[in-house]
């Protein structure tokens, strides 16, 4: 889900600026989630900080969230009130840092609401999570004009009602560090109420944002000219049309591809079982035993014509697998020495009776063992 345009970072020579314009919670314009991270991440690359204001409040928590990250930030960081910092955009306002307020900005303070319903013990909690966090705001406003936190609630939440403080008034109660003035801001929005100066600052940024992306737009046009496959375009249409018939020529590139990595894909199925009936065979020929099957797979991997010859030039150990066939059933081979491997005769000291027994035996044992004959 795309988040809405107001909600934005601007950066610049040695400092940043993050606008928080617009309702504040998840998916909204100010996301506790999106401002918080990208605060955290301009710390990295900026000394200085600017956080600018103009926002009718929202969700509480998502506030309090961008709230405690303003306040532990250890970036120089200062906050203006452009246009309206409203509810829990007051409290972001009046986390602790150095606050300024445009000439007719407004900040409103009022009490916790909020919606509820379920049983008679939900409705009770809610009723005291919203006590508490009026508790938690009070100390926050309180802390930052110099009052007590019960003169905060009996002055700005007894009442229920909204409470707009203009520049001036935010300034003589210590509430702001000061008034800054931009002459043309301050003529156009004189006079304006909450609403209207919300409207006004929003309506600015989307004017300056939609002029800021037709010079992107400009700039962009102009690099793509550069491309040696649209020096010759006039105008954006051409452009589109342009990358439209090489994205088609991608299209067909990429299915070529597609078509030949499959086609290489069953080759080397095809040679992979080609040489696994090879090595096969030479196992049921005698050739080879089945423990060598990795060691010759891989040469036959790396130089497949020399394994091959190798391969074609052992002889197959027929004679000696004969010979050892009526040794066992004869009853020749009571020790049961046939079934033993090299290892398991060594280690029981047998080698040498097989070899007097049976030297056949012994020679095919030992080919097992090292893959080459006894001599």
């Amino acid at each position: 889900m795309m988040k809405p345009k107001f909600w934005n970072v601007i950066r610049g020579n040695g400092m940043a600026t993050i606008l928080l314009y617009g309702d504040v919670g998840p998916d909204n314009q100010v996301d506790s989630e999106r401002v918080v991270s990208e605060l955290l991440s301009l710390e990295q690359e900026y000394g200085k900080i600017e956080v600018r204001i103009n926002s009718n409040g929202g969700d509480v928590f998502s506030g309090l969230a961008i709230y405690h990250a303003l306040q532990s930030s250890k970036a120089d960081l200062s906050i203006y009130v452009d246009g309206v910092a409203a509810s829990i955009a007051a409290v972001i306002a009046l986390c602790g840092k150095p606050l300024y307020m445009s000439a007719h900005a407004q900040l409103m303070i009022h009490s916790v609401t909020a919606g509820c319903y379920g049983t008679a013990d939900e409705l009770r909690r809610t009723a005291d999570q919203i006590d508490n966090l009026e508790d938690e705001l009070a100390e926050m406003i309180a802390g930052r004009c110099g009052m007590e936190p019960d003169e905060v609630k009996a002055q700005y939440f007894t009442d229920r009602k909204d409470h707009w403080l203009r520049a001036v008034e935010a300034r003589a109660m210590g509430l702001i560090d000061g008034i800054v003035s931009a002459e043309a801001d301050d003529e156009a929005t004189a006079g304006l109420n909450a609403n209207e100066l919300y409207n006004y600052y929003n309506n600015r940024l989307a004017d300056e944002s939609g002029s800021q992306q037709k010079q992107k737009d400009m700039a962009l046009f102009d690099e793509l000219k550069k491309l040696p496959g649209l020096k010759d375009v006039s105008d954006e249409t051409q452009v589109l049309e342009r990358i439209n018939q090489l994205a088609n020529a991608a299209t067909k590139v990429q299915s070529l591809e597609t078509a030949n990595a499959e086609l290489q894909q069953k080759l080397e199925a095809a040679e992979a079982a080609s040489t696994q009936a090879l090595l096969n065979q030479a196992v049921e020929a005698g050739k080879i035993t089945k423990e060598q099957l990795p060691m010759y797979t891989n040469l036959m991997k790396s130089d497949r014509a020399t394994t091959e010859s190798l391969l074609a030039s052992m002889k197959p150990k027929s004679t000696n697998t004969r010979l050892v066939s009526d040794f066992i059933t004869s009853g020749n081979d009571r020790h049961g020495w046939a079934n033993k491997s090299w290892d398991e005769l060594d280690r029981s000291g047998q080698l040498a009776a097989l070899k007097e027994a049976n030297m056949d035996l012994f020679k095919d044992k030992f080919k097992e063992k090292f893959g080459c004959e006894y001599k």
